[in-house]
């Protein structure tokens, strides 16, 4: 059994450091633009790693329709491959919330077509990303970083969805609330690294970590939070 990170920016990391973390860990690598999309598939060519394209919220002031377009195409060329990090987001970049829903649609289209995986931001805006992802009858979704509302985490839950949990949940109230809440069954661990939150620099190597908070939040074993956490990165890759 390998722990989890379903939610990593891998190519942001040097090529030593990505192998080292291919080797101990189960890896769901995001992309943030087009750049970045093929960076991802190179690594995942080299590495054990399970590859996601996209186009990034933060990204959709930026990227033109030919950019989206191009990585949508590099979905053509890849087999098992998963979309992310795309979504929605109202709290750090809400002027640009029409050009990234239009873009997000584009990838939830395609998502739907081709039955893959969704690996998702959805900052401030977790009750419209629900709303596009049943709208697109996407069936598997991961929801990075969750910190929305219990009623809306309900819902996710209900629909078969799955939320992350990361480091942070050392020292964010509301991420320990929320894994209190959440059933161990819809319970992914990620880093969300090499991103920097309060000062700290978040990686793969974290996630042992993560997994005892989890534990202790709960008041289950380490041991047994680890394996159900590694069954359902499989069940949500559709691995057997």
């Amino acid at each position: 059994m390998r722990y989890v990170d379903a939610h990593v920016h891998l190519h942001e990391f040097d090529r030593e450091s990505a192998a080292r973390f291919a080797e101990k860990f189960i890896l769901i690598a995001v992309s943030d633009d087009y750049e970045s999309s093929l960076k991802t598939l190179e690594l995942a060519h080299a590495l054990k790693v399970h590859p996601c394209v996209g186009v990034h919220p933060w990204e959709a002031h930026k990227v033109s329709d030919e950019e989206v377009s191009r990585t949508l195409k590099l979905l053509e060329r890849e087999e098992a491959i998963s979309i992310g990090e795309v979504g929605l987001d109202k709290k750090f970049v809400p002027k640009t919330f029409e050009r990234q829903l239009e873009i997000f649609r584009k990838f939830l289209k395609a998502a739907e077509e081709l039955s893959l995986l969704v690996n998702i931001h959805a900052a401030g805006a977790w009750k419209e990303v629900l709303e596009e992802l049943e709208r697109h009858n996407i069936e598997r979704a991961i929801f990075h970083w969750y910190t929305g509302p219990l009623s809306i985490l309900e819902k996710i839950v209900e629909k078969g969805y799955m939320i992350t949990v990361n480091p942070a949940v050392k020292i964010q109230n509301k991420m320990r609330k929320i894994v209190k809440e959440t059933p161990l069954s819809a319970i992914l661990t990620e880093s969300d690294g090499p991103y920097n939150y309060r000062g700290i620099n978040l990686t793969p190597e974290m996630i042992p970590d993560t997994v005892k908070t989890i534990a202790q939040i709960k008041g289950l074993d380490q041991n047994t939070v680890a394996e159900k956490i590694h069954q359902n990165a499989k069940k949500i890759l559709n691995k057997k």
